[in-house]
């Protein structure tokens, strides 16, 4: 598939879309402390967050395992940073839209990598509590945080728009493909 096709599969789905080589995405490590400062409650309870999901240098060497990624926005209208009711509803929506074109992209034959906003939610708690093995591995979707990804280098490389503005969320994924 060209990388005009995955964009217009992508906006199909909603999302302003950009492919990038890998090896051009850029990757800092030391973003994993937002991941330690467990705001969202995932560190260390989550197969797709850290620690469980691999280092800084495991999540990038995967990513680089791929060829190239298709990076998705959407924004989501918010009200305030204060609406978490919003922002939760915007995550779900991005995530679940991600899951769904990594889906289609997968019945095309794509191995597929998939990252959105948040870490994987399928699973209440997580099977990692209590030492199970994950329920839907070919499923789960890791925050684009865990990868140590910075997105607003990301936005601007991806001629994408990004901004931190109380009433709107930006919000991220990516399909890493083979």
């Amino acid at each position: 598939m060209t990388d005009s096709e995955l964009i217009k599969m992508a906006e199909k789905a909603g999302f302003h879309a950009a492919v990038i080589d890998t090896k051009d995405i850029p990757v800092d490590g030391s973003f994993r402390k937002f991941c330690e400062e467990n705001r969202c409650g995932k560190y260390d309870a989550n197969y797709s967050c850290p620690p469980a999901c691999g280092t800084p240098q495991e999540v990038h060497q995967r990513l680089l395992e791929k060829k190239k990624a298709l990076v998705l926005q959407m924004t989501y209208e918010i009200g305030s940073y204060e609406n978490q009711k919003a922002i939760q509803n915007g995550r779900n929506m991005l995530n679940k839209s991600v899951l769904a074109l990594a889906e289609a992209l997968r019945q095309e034959g794509m191995n597929c990598l998939t990252l959105g906003y948040g870490g994987c939610s399928f699973c209440s708690p997580c099977r990692q509590v209590t030492g199970e093995p994950c329920v839907f591995p070919e499923k789960r979707i890791s925050c684009i945080s865990a990868y140590c990804i910075d997105v607003a280098k990301l936005a601007e490389r991806c001629h994408l728009e990004f901004a931190w503005i109380p009433e709107k969320l930006f919000m991220f994924g990516m399909i890493a493909i083979a």
